[in-house]
């Protein structure tokens, strides 16, 4: 009782109101109205037993649908306060004003504050691979997939050769990359989660990987890797991400060994409590994951992108918007003059 006074309460209440229904229901009066007319018609006055009879069953009716009402009435009104007391915090949960309440209220932010992904509602990384000219008021955005062939002819028309769009526009305006999971492809959250564990390590290796993983892409579709479990598929696509940031990272004269970097990205990728499974401990501050979940270290960012993905309404790919615009004529068969004839009509040029 002590415990959850309201409840008890409503419930007592509900009791007393069904106990007392019948002695609450007055005598209806429709007896008296058929009466009189019994005395005022001959024909009525003649057909009084079995008026009195009819008249007798309309009674019962009455006093049953009045009982139903008062019924229906006390339940509604036992239900609501059923609601308001499970939803009423007790005194010394709603105000800890002995030291009891004051310690428990303590607890509390303790374990929220050691659960770091059930309090986060914002994105902590940008989504996508981000190239350009930020501080420009224009943005070219193209959602892309690794396991998707479009999405490859199109990355390579815009970052690779020597007329490399973005290397042509990329200091009037910027570009981003987004990433863009598709189910139909079940390897394309796992290449992409790749991406995501360099971003987070080697950041300046990001768009080295990205070229080097679209340039590879067809020995990462569907029919070659269909075979592969999914940590087989994590070291071989670990094995593969370290390449590229060594030799990214040479060029740039400096040195790293590739089985270390290797081990770090895949402790991004093996999720903790899986056999190989050794939880970043920098990733609960970078991205609110932690090391008892039953997803990699990435799943936080995962989330996010496949929600910014739905919010911008991103079905196909590739899909393309200017500064904020769907730009539905474009496709992946564009070559760079129908790019630059595009661009240069946007800027001004």
């Amino acid at each position: 009782m002590a415990k959850h006074p309201h409840r008890a309460i409503a419930t007592t209440l509900l009791l007393l109101l069904v106990a007392y229904i019948p002695e609450t229901i007055a005598a209806p009066p429709p007896q008296q109205r058929i009466t009189t007319c019994f005395a005022s018609s001959p024909s009525l006055r003649r057909s009084a037993p079995s008026s009195r009879l009819q008249s007798s069953r309309l009674e019962s009716s009455v006093q049953a649908d009045n009982r139903r009402s008062v019924l229906r009435r006390a339940l509604r009104a036992s239900g609501a306060l059923l609601t308001v007391a499970q939803s009423s915090p007790s005194r010394a949960e709603a105000k800890p004003h002995h030291e009891g309440g004051k310690r428990a209220a303590s607890n509390t932010a303790a374990t929220n504050a050691s659960s770091p992904r059930s309090a986060m509602n914002f994105p902590r990384v940008h989504p996508g691979l981000r190239v350009g000219d930020p501080s420009t008021d224009v943005l070219c955005e193209v959602f892309v997939d690794f396991a998707c062939p479009y999405s490859r002819k199109l990355f390579t028309t815009l970052t690779t050769g020597s007329e490399a769009v973005l290397d042509t526009y990329g200091g009037r305006m910027a570009f981003t990359f987004h990433n863009v999971l598709q189910p139909w492809h079940h390897q394309s959250l796992w290449l992409h989660e790749s991406s995501f564990a360099i971003k987070l390590l080697y950041p300046r290796s990001e768009l080295a990987y990205w070229k080097a993983l679209f340039a590879d892409a067809p020995n990462w579709y569907d029919k070659e890797i269909y075979g592969l479990t999914r940590a087989e598929f994590y070291d071989k696509i670990a094995a593969f991400a370290a390449g590229v940031v060594v030799a990214d990272a040479e060029e740039s004269d400096g040195t790293l060994d590739e089985g270390e970097v290797k081990a770090k990205i895949l402790q991004y990728l093996i999720p903790p409590l899986q056999p190989g499974g050794n939880f970043p401990p920098e990733a609960t501050k970078a991205l609110g994951s932690g090391p008892n979940d039953d997803e990699n270290a990435v799943f936080p960012l995962t989330r996010q992108v496949v929600k910014f993905q739905r919010k911008r309404a991103v079905h196909v790919t590739p899909t393309v918007f200017f500064n904020g615009i769907e730009q539905g004529q474009i496709s992946s068969s564009w070559t760079v003059e129908e790019w630059t004839e595009f661009l240069d009509r946007a800027l001004w040029a």
